[in-house]
Order: C-alpha cells, then structure tokens, then sequence
C-alpha cells in the first residue's frame, strides 16, 4: 500500500509539473481576430476604435517590453507565468466557466496564463502554443504566433 501511495504522489506531481510547463511566449505574435465575450450583452456593438487599433497588429514580447498597441504596450513587464482553472479566465468573467472556457479552445483542468504586470492587468491564456486570448472592453481577441523568439 506504501508503494502505491509514493507511485500516485510521483504521478501527480509529474502531472502537476506537465501542466507547469512554461509558455514560450517571447517573439511576434498578430492579433487575428475579436469575438463578443460570453459575458457581454447579446446586443453590446463592439468598440469601433479598438478593432482598428488591435485586428491585423503585431504584438511583440521581449524580456525587457511588449510592443504592441495600446493599451497592451508595456515598459517593464513583471512576467509571471501561472496556471488559471477556467473560472479564473478573463478576471474571472466567465458566467459558466467550463463549457464557455471549452468552447474558446481550453482544454484540461489549468490553462497557463501570462501575467504581465502591466498597467490595465491584461493577461493573456494560452489554449495551445501557438495561440493566446485576452479580453478587453467585453469582447475576446486571439493573437497568434508569427515567429518565435530568436528566428
């Protein structure tokens, strides 16, 4: 029973540590598109300014800055890479977390989340490598990856 009880440690741990991993998130990343955040009202029109600003825009995070447009521009970042169960998404604005955190592309128990540090609190979760969300102003945009760090 002993050894049972060690294996199933060393299995959640290892679990644990796979879930860890981090997020190469360094490098160019292009804001593709906006949808309505499950949150907002069904007749909510989006911020005209802000598609323009954002859809079709790079974002570049560096280890010193993020250069992108405002506001997700950063001098500074404190970078902080966490696991979010889906109820933490969006600052917490999912209205029914697991089914809406599915239909966004999440999958499993934890998600990593990056955690800037920056002024306006913008975090960006990750639903696989090579795609990031973040809301702002009620609506979800999805950046994704153009060129890793260093290529």
């Amino acid at each position: 029973m002993r050894t049972s009880i060690i294996g199933g440690l060393l299995l959640a741990g290892a679990a644990a540590s796979a879930n860890a991993a981090p997020v190469e998130y360094l490098g160019n990343w292009t804001i593709a598109s906006s949808q309505p955040a499950p949150w907002a009202e069904a007749n909510e029109k989006p911020v005209a300014s802000d598609l323009k600003a954002l859809i079709g825009h790079g974002v570049i995070f560096r280890t010193d800055r993020i250069e992108a447009p405002p506001p997700l521009g950063c001098r500074k970042p404190h970078y902080a890479i966490k696991s979010y169960e889906p109820d933490m998404l969006f600052q917490g604005g999912l209205t029914d977390p697991k089914p809406q955190a599915a239909s966004l592309g999440f999958s499993g128990a934890t998600i990593p989340t990056l955690e800037t540090g920056c002024e306006g609190a913008i975090d960006f979760h990750f639903p696989d490598g090579n795609t990031a969300l973040f809301g702002l102003n009620n609506r979800i945009y999805k950046l994704v990856r153009t060129r890793p760090a260093g290529r």
